[in-house]
């Protein structure tokens, strides 16, 4: 299982780069900059920390959240985690039994299938990304129900007049 603070949140953000391959042969990912990682991963675990509702959505997030096939699709060879386990050759069938498998050909596996160095990386990349996400689908969600206590006001006051 990932660590702590990788479980707790790990979408990254990061300058990705993917370009034809000089033979033509298809998709070359770029590595990403471990230290931007680093960065963006301890700005978000920190608006997470302060915010209370974040925190509880961050405890409730799975798997398939933060692995989701957008993320895959953008940050790695696969279309979803699923393929990415079957296509490893390790004989998995679900990202937790990642941890029992040689943790040095995982990472090589890794860095050869995405633009992380590490799985550890790579789960930091998919924790900053689910928690951009979700910042601002958050504000969005805050910013409707201010609007809507607004307008719960105004015809509760028109309301009001009216009976007057």
């Amino acid at each position: 299982m990932l660590e702590q603070e990788t479980a707790s949140g790990l979408c990254l953000f990061i300058f990705i780069r993917k370009c034809c391959k000089p033979d033509g042969s298809g998709m070359e990912i770029a590595m990403v900059d471990a230290k931007k990682i680093e960065f963006e991963f301890k700005k978000y675990m920190d608006i997470y920390k302060a915010d209370p509702e974040l925190g509880h959505l961050m405890q409730q997030m799975t798997f398939q959240e933060l692995f989701n096939e957008k993320f895959m699709k953008e940050n790695s060879k696969f279309a979803s985690m699923d393929d990415m386990l079957f296509k490893s050759d390790f004989g998995l069938t679900n990202p937790l039994e990642i941890e029992k498998v040689n943790q040095d050909k995982w990472n090589a596996f890794i860095a050869k299938n995405t633009e992380c160095e590490n799985w550890h990386q790579f789960g930091k990349l998919a924790m900053i990304e689910w928690m951009k996400t979700v910042i601002d689908l958050w504000a969005q969600l805050k910013e409707k129900r201010a609007k809507d206590a607004k307008n719960a006001k105004k015809a509760e006051k028109k309301a009001q007049k009216e009976k007057e």
